[in-house]
């Protein structure tokens, strides 16, 4: 179910939101913490989310197989110098 989550943005299960719903969530938070200037911010999150959020920003590079091999903790430093991030994998649980 999940992998189909990935697959059909706009997909929802009863209960739920749809990854575009969600995606679109979290990258409030970013516009927000970006507009303020803050310049070290940590945002925690699930998996699944975080996993849209990067997704978002990796040319859809991002994907179900990506969080299958997610560890748990994982934490990724996405650094904006304009407005695509720099991404890396700076530690796995």
């Amino acid at each position: 179910m999940l992998r189909n989550t990935f697959i059909d943005l706009e997909l929802c299960y009863e209960g739920g939101e749809s990854s575009n719903a969600a995606i679109k969530r979290a990258l409030s938070v970013i516009t927000d913490v970006r507009k303020n200037g803050d310049n070290n911010v940590v945002i925690a999150t699930h998996g699944n989310l975080m996993s849209l959020l990067l997704m978002q920003f990796d040319n859809k590079q991002f994907g179900f197989e990506e969080w299958d091999a997610l560890s748990n903790p994982d934490v990724y430093h996405l650094y904006f110098d304009g407005t695509s991030p720099t991404i890396r994998r700076i530690w796995m649980g």
